[in-house]
């Protein structure tokens, strides 16, 4: 579950409220901002994060998307490269079948095998066409571990 936060209505405890219309801080070197709970930037507008370099997050766990009736987003984001490995796997195996046992069975109890060689062969011509297409589902944009 998500911590709550107090509301930042309710002025409890040491603070110091700056209202303004526009606020600016520039440091020169870095830039720090710290909290032992936690830090909440709100808007009712966009956030944007602008760097000219990378992003890192450097965190547990990255939940995105709202939380909805208390639930955190639950839809795990895939990784990529076990991903590709794991169809390769079921590629490489539905070409050897394809390749090799399925040529050899017949659809018709007079045994006709003459039609399953050419439907194997386009059907293995297919697997090889997507497994070559397999590293473009890699983002070259978004990395996670």
């Amino acid at each position: 579950m998500a911590q709550e936060f107090i509301d930042e209505n309710l002025f409890v405890g040491k603070q110091i409220l700056v209202d303004s219309d526009r606020l600016v801080f520039n440091g020169r070197g870095d830039s720090i901002f710290s909290s032992n709970d936690l830090m909440l930037f709100k808007t009712n507008g966009e956030f944007h994060i602008n760097t000219s370099k990378d992003t890192f997050i450097n965190t547990k766990k990255i939940y995105i998307g709202p939380v909805v009736d208390g639930q955190l987003p639950n839809i795990p984001a895939v990784k990529s490269n076990e991903l590709i490995t794991i169809l390769s796997d079921l590629i490489s195996s539905l070409r050897t079948f394809f390749s090799v046992s399925y040529p050899q069975t017949s659809p018709a109890p007079t045994g006709n095998f003459a039609i399953n060689k050419p439907l194997s062969e386009t059907i293995v011509f297919n697997l090889n066409r997507i497994e070559q297409k397999l590293d473009s589902i890699k983002s070259d944009k978004v990395f996670i571990k």
